[in-house]
């Protein structure tokens, strides 16, 4: 760009292509779009173009001082407002990111509610276990399961679809290093044979969605199955595919294509909830696995934008008001918040998760909490037995502090 400008002013005032002279440095647009565009560094480079090409083009003139060191004040001023507001941009995109991952999940957790509403309408009667039922059990299976690798208890999952999605023969295939294993880790139905390079296959992982032979772009590839499904977390990491060879035809319908989407997505995001939490669920063994996934997101978030979040450790002494204050205080967190509740305690605890929040934001949940007790028992929170502490996840030691101070809540009430 700055050649381009010189080249232009160099057309237009030969004499003059710096345009010393000129009422208006207009060269000095060029460094300072550059600066406004691509940051500080770019523009003080676009601008040590200029000052370096002066000698050939002035041919021995001497350098205007106050001409080039105006110049750079400027380019300096739009650099850093650039770099500050590019700054705020990668927050509120990494900020619109996290929102949009968790609305993900929310709208997967309530297409399943429904679809599970429907079909307990549609089966009660001839099918005594329901569909939260039968995701407890799964969800059980794998809590329950100490198996490595990439898809832990696959055979109990291609089980659990063939029984609710009427599946007759299928395969469910890993994930490894960006391609999938050869051979299946999972296979119900009579016919073993699955190939890892089919037609369905490579469609579902390139377009990462579910797809189906009548799918449009496939009708005329030779493929081996009916339905081919990739198995999807909400943050987008691909753990594996599921393929699907038979099925009654009247249960190849929308409705069903759509249990076995939300059905697989579930069971992906399960096992990515357990992966990332086994750590935190190592040193505390009682926290919910959907907490510590949450705890890690925003550990990410912290690290790739400096957003932070922040824990809110609630202790609740005995007394005779303490599971109602208790369970009041659990029912007035916020839509975003995450909830740990520890209530086989004399003391009992609840940790909030406040996600992107700062301390003074934390303030105001405790100020609302506390007029919440005073409304509806009339009590301040000391009289209450009500306590708090904050752990701040910008803290590399966070969850250090955070079972150091559960320990010393336990040993209190001891």
């Amino acid at each position: 760009m700055p050649a381009i400008g010189l080249a232009i002013g160099h057309a237009y005032a030969p004499h003059d292509p710096y345009g010393v002279t000129s009422p208006f440095p207009w060269l000095w647009l060029v460094p300072l779009l550059v600066a406004l565009r691509y940051g500080m560094l770019p523009g003080l480079a676009a601008s040590a173009l200029l000052l370096l090409t002066w000698p050939l083009l002035m041919r021995g003139q001497p350098i205007p001082p106050a001409y080039f060191i105006g110049g750079l004040i400027m380019v300096m001023i739009a650099g850093e407002y650039s770099g500050v507001w590019r700054t705020r941009v990668r927050r509120v995109e990494e900020l619109n990111g996290y929102i949009d991952e968790r609305l993900d999940r929310l709208a997967r957790q309530h297409h399943l509610l429904r679809l599970s509403h429907e079909r307990l309408e549609q089966n009660l009667i001839s099918r005594p276990v329901t569909l939260r039922d039968a995701l407890a059990r799964l969800r059980g299976l794998l809590d329950a399961s100490d198996e490595g690798g990439g898809l832990p208890v696959a055979q109990s999952f291609l089980d659990f679809m063939a029984q609710f999605c009427q599946l007759e023969a299928a395969a469910l295939f890993e994930w490894r290093n960006g391609e999938l294993v050869a051979e299946p880790v999972a296979v119900i139905g009579n016919d073993p044979n699955y190939r890892s390079d089919d037609a369905l296959l490579d469609y579902a992982i390139r377009h990462r969605t579910l797809c189906h032979v009548q799918t449009d772009g496939l009708h005329d590839v030779e493929t081996g199955l009916l339905v081919a499904v990739p198995l999807r977390n909400s943050i987008g990491v691909q753990i594996g595919v599921l393929a699907i060879k038979r099925m009654p035809f009247f249960a190849l319908n929308d409705d069903t294509l759509q249990m076995i989407s939300v059905l697989s997505a579930y069971y992906a995001e399960q096992v990515s909830v357990r992966e990332l939490a086994a750590p935190l669920l190592e040193a505390l063994p009682d926290c919910p696995p959907d907490f510590a996934y949450e705890l890690f997101n925003l550990q990410r978030v912290r690290r790739e934008s400096g957003l932070t979040s922040t824990i809110v450790v609630q202790f609740f002494a005995p007394g005779s008001q303490q599971q109602d204050i208790f369970n009041e205080v659990r029912r007035s967190q916020r839509g975003l918040d995450q909830q740990w509740a520890i209530d086989d305690r004399p003391t009992r605890a609840l940790i909030t998760l406040m996600p992107l929040s700062t301390l003074a934001v934390v303030d105001g949940y405790v100020n609302r909490i506390e007029a919440l007790v005073r409304e509806r028992f009339g009590k301040s929170l000391v009289q209450a037995g009500y306590s708090h502490h904050c752990v701040s996840l910008s803290k590399p030691d966070a969850w250090i502090q955070l079972q150091g101070l559960l320990h010393e809540g336990t040993r209190a009430t001891a």
